[in-house]
């Protein structure tokens, strides 16, 4: 199981939460060095918030891995009863 962490960015149009996706030692998969903590502003609301494109890639060719032969039900998210 992997675990997600939003790293705060500033950017050109204002900060921004990037979610990431860690591995077991708490390093994201895309290899950036995660080191803001996420923050609330000081009126309460979420900055925008984003994932990170290569963490989400190898999460996915994980699934698609761990999918590879399964029956096709199973490829498609569907449950048994």
């Amino acid at each position: 199981m992997y675990n997600m962490r939003a790293d705060q960015l500033t950017t050109e149009n204002g900060p921004v939460l990037l979610w990431h996706v860690l591995d077991h030692d708490d390093f994201s998969l895309c290899g950036r060095p995660l080191t803001r903590k996420a923050t609330v502003t000081p009126e309460g609301a979420m900055e925008r918030e984003d994932y990170c494109h290569l963490c989400m890639e190898v999460v996915a060719a994980v699934v698609a891995a761990s999918l590879a032969g399964a029956p096709t039900d199973a490829q498609r998210g569907e449950r048994g009863a």
